[in-house]
């Protein structure tokens, strides 16, 4: 009988630790890449999200799907990462009005980059570069925007582009609450401009205390 108890014990102790590091894998990989929810979403936009899904602006909740699909491929690891990436996407797109800058119609996509930045982003994903079938020979700088999101693929620049943009890996290992560590990511990677940066550090702020 005792042997029968102590094998019992250690069986059940095995068990305990099994289930310990099953459950301390499922709670590291939520840490690695926690689901922005649409709660946290519409508060990091000031609950100004588009009532409707346009040929430009889209719901939050349409968005949601996009926005937690692109923080997983590109590895936004950190809070401050996709704090940057999703305050960077609202405040260029206008929470989500705007697909094309008005202007210049070569620029979009959600995070608003420029077509030379789009083509950098092709050119560093080969999965991407799929949706040109003569790659490189027919990618267009004209319409790279418009392949992009014709294929749905307008959520996946501004993501990439926070920690593998030119000038971007080092200042995003950074990005923390503190604004100033938003601020060097700004001018190092994105620089939209000097008199941007106050509205961009407002926007960061608010992102950051809404998601996780």
């Amino acid at each position: 009988m005792a042997v029968t108890n102590t094998n019992f014990t250690f069986s059940a102790l095995l068990a305990l630790f099994l289930a310990a590091i099953s459950l301390f894998g499922l709670a590291e990989a939520g840490t690695r890449y926690p689901q922005v929810t649409l709660a946290q979403l519409e508060r990091a936009l000031g609950n100004d999200c588009p009532p409707t899904t346009t040929s430009e602006a889209i719901t939050c909740q349409g968005a949601l799907p996009y926005i937690n699909a692109a923080i997983k491929k590109y590895g936004l690891k950190s809070r401050g990462q996709r704090a940057a990436y999703i305050s960077n996407m609202a405040y260029e797109s206008g929470n989500l009005k705007y697909n094309h800058n008005l202007v210049t119609k070569s620029q979009g996509t959600r995070s608003m980059l420029p077509a030379v930045s789009l083509k950098q982003f092709v050119e560093g994903n080969p999965d991407v570069q799929k949706l040109w079938p003569q790659y490189p020979t027919n990618v267009e700088t004209d319409t790279i925007v418009d392949v992009l999101i014709q294929h749905k693929a307008d959520f996946e620049p501004g993501a990439w582009w926070v920690i593998s943009g030119p000038g971007c890996k080092e200042s995003s290992t950074g990005l923390s609450k503190s604004p100033a560590t938003f601020e060097h990511w700004e001018r190092t990677c994105i620089f939209g401009g000097e008199d941007t940066i106050p509205d961009r550090i407002a926007k960061y702020k608010t992102t950051y205390d809404a998601i996780l």
